[in-house]
């Protein structure tokens, strides 16, 4: 796929998806500073935001898993301030901090977001998050405050962004 496909641009703020060992599922948030073609491959150079002694990092923007076909895109917007998320033609609005058993997440820790599901929680104590297993993200379990979790979103350049499904699935459509 071609950069005229894609909405993004030099100076954009956006967040990049990570395939690398010990970072998987983890999304950071860059700024493109380059957009290049490299034997037909697309590759934007970022700057990471939260970690400014990084240097400069090339992104394939879109890689595979490990033993998957699909090719999934690296790099969406910024997340969106606005939480309304239309399921079954009912407008849904996803509250931070209204957590559940089985809800999908984003944890912020280490100056990232790692995606994953609420396994337990406790009235008063830290939740429990699993995050995806490999390939898609590292597995482990950990304990997280309620105030560092925000709805786990997808996005894609047909749908926007989407509520996603606990089988993998696109989900229901953000609305507006």
């Amino acid at each position: 796929m071609s950069q005229t496909n894609l909405p993004f641009k030099d100076g954009q703020t956006v967040e990049v998806r990570s395939f690398e060992h010990g970072y998987r599922g983890a999304w950071f948030r860059c700024k493109i500073v380059r957009i290049y073609i490299v034997e037909e491959k697309l590759y934007y150079s970022l700057k990471y935001l939260d970690y400014e002694k990084e240097k400069i990092h090339e992104q394939q923007v879109f890689q595979r898993f490990e033993d998957e076909e699909k090719e999934w895109i690296m790099v969406r917007p910024s997340y969106p301030s606005v939480h309304k998320i239309e399921a079954d033609q009912k407008p849904l609005d996803v509250a931070r901090g209204s957590w559940k058993v089985g809800d999908l997440v984003d944890w912020h820790k280490d100056d990232c977001y790692w995606s994953g599901t609420v396994v337990a929680l406790k009235k008063n104590e830290p939740l429990q998050v699993e995050l995806y297993p490999p390939p898609r993200g590292e597995g482990a379990t950990y304990n997280a405050l309620r105030k560092d979790l925000r709805p786990s979103l997808e996005w894609s350049l047909e749908d926007g962004w989407t509520l996603p499904s606990a089988d993998g699935r696109q989900g229901s459509v953000l609305g507006s």
